[in-house]
């Protein structure tokens, strides 16, 4: 019974080492800290350089912030218009070149006229003489909406696309890139016409894209592309200056028919996200 005792303590112990062995198993861990997501961002800014009738403009002499020239910035209502002359005569012009800049990401654009009051104001003597009809007539629409002229062209300069990338008007590289005139080769986005009475909406990306053929570009877009800024769909790139020339003029051929009246309207530049967005601005 002794001899039996101690066999079964021998087996016993040699279970205890085998089940102790067996408890050393391989093993790895891996770890991924700190996943994170964070949206984009999409910030459009704008600047502007104003002339009237081949000078640079003055800002309104008024008691408020107004201001027809601004470095680069969000818009502020109240504060930044592109136009706001309160005594324009037949024959007077001017010209407004306006640089968009996306940050951060590529974009569709587009740009958008809305809230356009066409008004008649005061009839005076003169006006009534000269025919104007709507002077009779209760709360009748001006004649200024009809006779003053915009265009639009991309004031891209000699060299296609945009070199400089910064918001500075001029570059070494071309001194014509938004030099605020319509120089040859520059193509016009937005031919010579009134404004409508019921707004416009104009697709920025199908100007830069008719740009980007007319030129024969190649590339995305990027500064590395022959054409830096423009791309075959027309999306604005992102951290890339954009200049369009927006002129305007009253015809000398115009009669007293526009006296007193004006033209109000806002105007609006608008981007929307181009990454997994083939539609822009769908419904």
């Amino acid at each position: 019974m002794k001899k039996i005792l101690l066999s079964l303590l021998s087996i016993g112990a040699v279970a205890v080492v085998a089940v102790a062995a067996t408890g050393a198993f391989f093993s790895d861990t891996e770890t991924s800290q700190d996943n994170t997501f964070v949206a984009g961002e999409l910030d459009l800014q704008v600047d502007n350089e104003c002339h009237y009738n081949g000078e640079l403009c003055v800002d309104p002499d008024d008691d408020g912030p107004l201001t027809l020239a601004w470095s680069l910035t969000d818009l502020e209502n109240g504060v930044h218009k592109f136009f706001h002359f309160t005594d324009i005569k037949p024959g007077d012009f001017g010209e407004d070149t306006v640089s968009l800049h996306v940050f951060n990401n590529d974009a569709w654009g587009r740009f958008v006229i809305s809230n356009v009051e066409d008004l008649e104001n005061v009839c005076n003597d003169a006006e009534v003489t000269a025919g104007d009809v709507s002077c009779t007539v209760t709360n009748g629409d001006g004649e200024l909406r009809e006779n003053l002229l915009f265009m639009v062209w991309l004031d891209e300069g000699l060299v296609s696309g945009f070199q400089c990338p910064d918001e500075t008007p001029e570059c070494n590289e071309d001194v014509n890139e938004g030099d605020n005139e319509l120089d040859d080769g520059e193509l016009v986005l937005i031919t010579e016409g009134t404004v409508d009475l019921e707004g416009e909406i104009h697709n920025i990306w199908q100007g830069l894209a008719a740009v980007y053929a007319a030129n024969s570009c190649q590339g995305d877009g990027s500064e590395l592309s022959d054409c830096p800024g423009l791309t075959s769909d027309g999306h604005m790139v992102g951290s890339i200056t954009y200049y369009f020339g927006i002129g305007w003029e009253l015809p000398e051929t115009v009669g007293n028919e526009v006296q007193t009246d004006s033209l109000v309207a806002d105007m609006i530049f608008e981007v929307e996200q181009y990454r997994n967005n083939p539609i822009p601005f769908g419904p």
